[in-house]
């Protein structure tokens, strides 16, 4: 199966990183360290890059739940399947422990069973980069966990690229469409991430096309890309103190481009990002 590309721009000023304004070039680095990628500075689009990495996600997150319990007994299941071809996370049975595999451009696609390699000569390539963690692992568990890299029936590869423009919120737009032209991404397959203040802190939504609704970096990438027919990820950021929310322009940019106070940034990393993470990958398996 060929994998879905899919390319994931964070949106937020790069000078300022850690502020609610840049929610989304902070998930973006959330992701990165979960997947094991790494950044590099691309002068044409203007922004930081990943390369391309292949990611196979249980299609059956793509399911709504039709109640509360049912989506948190899927949510919980969906932590525990998503395979990734440079890292590997949990299986549904047990904890594999995390093994540095070749690139996706470097092996067949692990959902190919007509091309894909043998455990014996995956088994040799592995032990010959020393990708193992521990030099004591036998061979014996070498296979049994080799055995659980192969992707069960019903996922789906997608191969993700990551990017954080380098340019002004306002002006965002320029990078994401030299990317869109550049890297081969049809606006129908950008997720772009963004902060919303019209959303309590931690709240996530999905919208497909539309107006900007006042936010400038969604408006330039509108303006850019001569289309409002994209995907949105909001993250909700929340409000300024009622006490002084008069929402006044002073009030509102104070609010915005201030520091995320620790323990914010906790909920945002132990319990939004993860959730953001899913909702992606959810999001990205119905892309065209």
């Amino acid at each position: 199966m060929v994998p879905k590309r899919v390319l994931l721009v964070g949106l937020g000023n790069y000078t300022l990183p850690q502020t609610r304004h840049s929610i989304g070039l902070l998930l973006l680095d959330y992701l990165a360290s979960q997947l094991n990628l790494t950044w590099s500075k691309n002068e044409s689009t203007h922004a930081y890059l990943t390369q391309p990495t292949t990611v196979y996600v249980d299609s059956s997150q793509s399911l709504n739940p039709s109640t509360k319990k049912e989506k948190k007994r899927k949510n919980k299941e969906n932590k525990a399947n998503i395979i990734n071809s440079d890292t590997i996370a949990q299986d549904e049975d047990n904890v594999i422990q995390s093994v540095n595999l070749p690139s996706a451009n470097d092996l067949p696609l692990l959902s190919d069973s007509s091309r894909s390699p043998s455990l014996l000569q995956l088994s040799s390539r592995l032990l010959n980069a020393q990708t193992i963690s521990s030099t004591s692992t036998s061979i014996s568990t070498l296979t049994l966990k080799l055995k659980n890299l192969e992707p069960k029936p019903g996922f789906v590869p997608l191969k993700l690229t990551l990017m954080k423009p380098l340019l002004f919120m306002n002006v965002s737009g320029k990078s994401v469409s030299k990317a869109s032209r550049e890297l081969g991404f049809s606006h129908s397959n950008i997720i772009i991430i963004h902060d919303d203040m019209q959303r309590e802190l931690g709240k996530l939504s999905i919208k497909n096309g539309g107006s900007a609704n006042g936010h400038n970096g969604i408006k330039s990438v509108i303006d850019h890309l001569k289309t409002d027919e994209f995907l949105r990820l909001r993250i909700g950021i929340g409000r300024p103190p009622s006490e002084i929310d008069d929402r006044s322009h002073d009030i509102v940019s104070n609010f915005v481009l201030s520091r995320i106070p620790p323990d914010e940034m906790e909920i945002y990393n132990n319990d939004v990002f993860p959730r953001c993470k899913d909702e992606l990958f959810k999001t990205s398996i119905n892309l065209g």
